[in-house]
């Protein structure tokens, strides 16, 4: 971001942390595309999207108060999204242990788009394999943060986010066999 709109930022969190409806509305309007985004590509499942993006914008406007940095918000909303997504999944496969899978979930049908559905089921299947910390990683470096920024929200060094994201796409390339024959 330019100076201007972090400090533009910075006002309207400051704003939404005094309790401003209209600023906090402003907030959860300017990242909705991009939470749900992530909360996509964390879990891979387009039915979580909706609910998870609600449960991390309940959160946020519940919790922007304690955010001591307002400069900071961005970084602070994204780790709150992964870790709502990894609490999320970590349900789901307890969900899994103790529940059957049923009938109806088997065939779910996904929405039409531009890719096609093989190589699209190849990259989920490996997407799939990687831990929900990697597939983090990789949301964060698909909507183009720099490796400063990942480190923020993940609360590491900028070494270890390259050394975590050169291993993430060693293993998604291992498990990536898109079918190519006709």
């Amino acid at each position: 971001m330019e100076p201007s709109s972090t400090t533009a930022l910075a006002d309207l969190v400051r704003r939404a942390q005094k309790g401003d409806e209209n600023a906090q509305h402003e907030l959860i309007m300017a990242y909705q595309h991009r939470v749900a985004g992530f909360v996509y590509a964390m879990t891979n499942r387009s039915d979580y999207v909706e609910d998870l993006s609600q449960q991390i914008f309940i959160k946020m406007v519940r919790a922007v108060d304690r955010l001591q940095a307002p400069a900071q918000f961005e970084s602070w909303l994204f780790r709150l999204a992964r870790n709502t997504c990894i609490d999320q999944l970590r349900r789901q496969k307890l969900r899994r242990i103790f529940l059957p899978f049923g009938e109806e979930h088997e065939n779910i049908p996904e929405p039409a788009g531009a890719v096609d559905p093989e190589e699209l089921d190849a990259l989920r299947h490996a997407l799939a394999q990687l831990r929900p910390q990697d597939r983090a990683l990789l949301a964060l470096v698909q909507e183009g943060r720099s490796h400063a920024e990942i480190a923020e929200t993940l609360d590491t060094t900028v070494a270890a986010v390259k050394a975590r994201l050169h291993r993430a796409r060693e293993h998604l390339r291992e498990h990536y066999q898109p079918d190519h024959e006709n």
